[in-house]
């Protein structure tokens, strides 16, 4: 079962309208964003000698330590749910991304 199956019908959140289940008025919309998987472009990846590499690798690992997971998954894989009634899904789908 999937983690949204047992979440009852709330409020949209564009409207604020409440929303019932079962009557088709509603749409349930799953997001899901991930990083870029491309390999990194190292600019100039011959100039640092080992030394250089392995503290430019303590700063990133010390970065990383000093961030709390929650934001660090976020960074990777990051999930949200929303619901909007049906006029509103409207107007959201032809824009999804909110440009001009």
């Amino acid at each position: 079962m999937d983690e949204f199956d047992s979440d009852p019908p709330g409020l949209c959140d564009r409207c604020l309208k409440e929303l019932i289940g079962g009557r088709g008025e509603f749409y349930e919309i799953d997001i899901q964003a991930t990083v870029d998987s491309s390999p990194p472009i190292l600019d100039s990846p011959g100039t640092l000698d080992p030394d250089e590499m392995d503290a430019e690798w303590g700063r990133v690992i010390k970065q990383l330590e000093s961030t709390p997971q929650v934001d660090a998954e976020n960074q990777v894989h990051c999930r949200r749910r929303i619901l909007l009634c049906s006029p509103c899904f409207q107007v959201w789908i032809e824009n999804p991304a909110g440009g001009e």
